[in-house]
C-alpha cells in the first residue's frame, strides 16, 4: 500500500514536476500519525492492518530510501521489485525480501533503516548541538548507519553523511536539518 501511494507521489513528480513531488511528501509526512508500526506479524485482522500510515508513512519510506540510495540505483530496484518473476503476485513477498533487494542494489545493509521505519513507530532522532558561535555537531542518535542528510547554513543546502559519531558544521547562520523532509524524524537542539 506504501508504495503504492508512492507511486501517486512519482506520478505528481511526472505530470508537475519535482518541487511538487516534494511538498506533496512533506504533506504527507505531515499528517504521519505513526500510530502503529507499519509491519506488525501475521496475528493482524485486515481491520486493523490498514490503516492510515501503511500508506503515508510508507510512502514516506520510500521516499527516504530514494534519497538515501540515490535515483540511479533506487529507481531500477523499484522496476525489479514491481516487474520480476520472484517479487510479482505469484509469490508471496516478505518484508525482509524487500529489504534484501534494496540492500543488495545499494551495496551495503538498509535493515536498521527498515526495522526503524516499518517495523517500530520510533522517528529517526538527530542531535544537533551548538558547540560554538558559529559551530554545530549533527549526529545520529538512535540507527547505527551513516545516512546522508540535507544541511541548510548561510550556504545553501549540502548533503553530508552523518552517523552516531556526528558530523561537524560552520555556518554563521542557525542550521536546519532535512529541510525538504526526507525522513520522518525528531530534532532535538542543544
Amino acid at each position: 500500500e506504501g508504495i503504492c501511494t508512492f507511486g501517486d507521489a512519482m506520478a505528481t513528480r511526472e505530470l508537475a514536476g519535482e518541487e511538487a513531488y516534494l511538498k506533496r511528501m512533506q504533506l504527507t509526512a505531515l499528517n504521519s500519525q505513526n500510530k502503529y508500526p507499519v509491519v506488525r506479524g501475521d496475528e493482524v485482522d485486515s481491520d486493523s492492518a490498514y490503516q492510515g500510515d501503511i500508506y503515508g508513512k510508507g510512502a514516506i519510506f520510500m521516499h527516504t530510501i530514494r534519497f538515501v540510495m540515490g535515483d540511479e540505483l533506487f529507481f531500477p530496484t523499484l522496476k525489479k521489485l514491481s516487474t520480476e518473476p520472484q517479487y510479482v503476485y505469484d509469490n508471496t513477498v516478505m518484508t525482509s525480501d524487500v529489504e534484501q533487494l534494496f540492500s543488495k542494489s545499494f551495496g551495503k545493509s538498509l535493515e536498521p533503516l527498515f526495522k526503524l521505519y516499518l517495523y517500530t513507530t520510533n522517528k529517526l532522532e538527530i542531535s544537533i548541538r551548538q558547540t560554538g558561535m558559529d559551530k554545530y555537531t549533527i549526529r545520529l542518535l538512535n540507527l547505527d548507519m551513516a545516512l546522508p542528510l540535507e544541511i541548510k547554513t548561510e550556504e545553501g543546502i549540502k548533503k553530508i553523511t552523518v552517523d552516531k559519531k556526528g558530523v561537524s558544521v560552520t555556518s554563521k547562520s542557525f542550521v536546519q536539518v532535512d529541510p525538504r523532509v526526507f525522513y520522518l524524524k525528531k530534532l532535538i537542539y542543544e
